[in-house]
């Protein structure tokens, strides 16, 4: 049998990997340590990180009452270059996609603008962000799957360092916009207000191996109809681990379903990112 040949760009792959891996640099990425809960490090002034989040929603069964809120399990991948603008502010440019067991499609691309208050250079204390984006839907199908483009607000406030005890408050509203129009009527305008928050430490001195637990509530305002996919609330934790350029994020969010059926059961999350 003719022997393998080292070569081509799979090594080259492995050796950088390894290398971002093995590098003692202290991390300078826009890590964060939550699942959903938006943090208040970003990146710094002219780096450029490649940022990902996998996620699903587990299958939601129909409850005894017969409520038509059951449905199979749903799937994301986000993915977005994360440009540091300056040591305030921050560019995301991602694009989304949606699936389940039978289909796969592009959902939305977004713009998304974080602003830090204070420059990133200045650790500890209250850290007020504020972040905006715009989300244009692309995804058609079902009615209960189909969505508008929104717009999206969030403030941010985190207190203490992230290498030592770490709290982040969050509260969202997401409005939904006239477009685009669909085969399906849609109900708007709709409100998609929500609050979080989180704590972390780190399990080891400097903050590469992190441990958090966060909170989530989502609620919907319609003018159209009454929404039988919210209220929703979820708690749940992950384990963060930074090294040098590189960043992973893994847990999952546990979904109350005894105060809303509404809610998944679970939301495993994976975030990952690495600072090119």
């Amino acid at each position: 049998m003719p022997r393998t040949q080292l070569g081509g760009p799979a090594p080259v792959v492995m050796a950088l990997i390894l290398a971002c891996t093995l590098a003692p640099l202290r991390a300078e990425a826009g890590r964060s340590a939550f699942l959903f809960v938006y943090d208040t490090e970003i990146v710094p002034e002219g780096d450029v990180e490649l940022e990902q989040w996998w996620w699903s929603e587990s299958r939601i069964p129909r409850n005894t009452e017969g409520r038509p809120n059951g449905r199979p399990a749903w799937y994301w991948i986000w993915s977005a270059p994360v440009i540091g603008l300056s040591n305030h502010l921050e560019l995301a440019l991602p694009f989304q996609i949606f699936a389940t067991s039978t289909s796969t499609t592009l959902e939305q691309f977004s713009a998304e603008a974080y602003y830090r208050f204070y420059s990133r250079e200045k650790e500890g204390g209250f850290q007020p962000l504020v972040r905006l984006s715009y989300h244009h839907a692309i995804r058609r199908g079902a009615p209960s799957t189909v969505q508008p483009s929104t717009v999206e607000t969030d403030v941010v406030l985190g207190f203490g360092k992230p290498n030592a005890l770490h709290l982040v408050v969050n509260a969202s509203a997401e409005v939904s916009l006239p477009w685009p129009e669909g085969d399906a009527p849609l109900p708007r305008p709709f409100l998609l207000p929500s609050v979080s928050g989180g704590v972390s430490y780190p399990l080891v001195p400097g903050g590469e191996l992190r441990l958090s637990a966060e909170a989530l509530a989502e609620f919907q305002v319609s003018s159209q109809s009454t929404s039988i996919d919210f209220p929703r609330y979820f708690v749940g934790g992950a384990l963060s681990w930074t090294r040098g350029r590189v960043w992973i994020t893994a847990g999952t969010m546990v979904g109350l379903t005894g105060l809303s059926s509404a809610s998944p059961p679970f939301i495993p999350r994976l975030l990952w990112a690495v600072a090119l």
